[in-house]
């Protein structure tokens, strides 16, 4: 069967998501790249944000008057293998006079907002439903990343063998998880489910 065959043989619900997800992910690389990667327009305010909320959770959590936790604005600088010199605009968040970690746009999670929304823009639902979702899902996303950070912190402050096992590995499942639970709940709409139901053939 030739591959014009099988994509034929798609349903059409799907086939439209697929040509929206792909539009959808072929605009934001553009719009990304070009314009908001270079100026900082949305990593710089929502790294600081993230930072700062960092900050305040630990103060929170673990207040201590000798060793206040503090976030300062600076340059990380990574040398790669083969020699070439990486600046990244990162915000730095002290122990006291310790580093303990640097936040940077990578880690703000603005590519996961913009995965999770483009999964409701795609799929069939109101438009108010998506407006409640995306809105509830980005805070979320920004909370549950904030929470990450601190622990993260502290963990490198506490147990520091344990800090790249639970940035790659467990936080990251655990953050995906609450997205896929919020996208599960998503398709769960009422309305979409009827609709669909008044489409199935009965069989008389």
């Amino acid at each position: 069967m030739r591959p014009v065959d099988k994509w034929r043989q798609i349903p059409r619900p799907v086939k439209d998501f697929l040509w929206k997800g792909t539009v959808l992910f072929i605009a934001w690389k553009i719009l990304y790249l070009a314009f908001l990667l270079p100026s900082r327009l949305v990593d710089r305010p929502l790294t600081h944000l993230i930072a700062a909320g960092t900050v305040r959770t630990l103060h929170i959590v673990a207040p201590s008057s000798v060793y206040p936790y503090s976030m300062v604005s600076g340059v990380d600088t990574l040398i790669t293998r083969n020699g070439t010199i990486l600046k990244d605009e990162v915000e730095w968040i002290y122990r006291g006079p310790f580093k303990t970690l640097s936040i940077a746009d990578v880690c703000n999670g603005l590519e996961l907002m913009v995965l999770y929304a483009g999964f409701l823009l795609c799929w069939p639902a109101g438009s108010v439903r998506k407006i409640k979702f995306i809105a509830g899902g980005f805070l979320l996303i920004v909370l549950l990343n904030i929470l990450r950070c601190a622990a993260l912190a502290l963990i490198s402050v506490h147990k520091p063998q344990y800090v790249d096992f639970y940035h790659h590995y467990l936080f990251t499942f655990l953050i995906y998880g609450c997205i896929f639970l919020l996208w599960y709940l998503f398709t769960l709409d009422p309305v979409v489910s009827q609709k669909r139901l008044q489409h199935v053939p009965t069989g008389k």
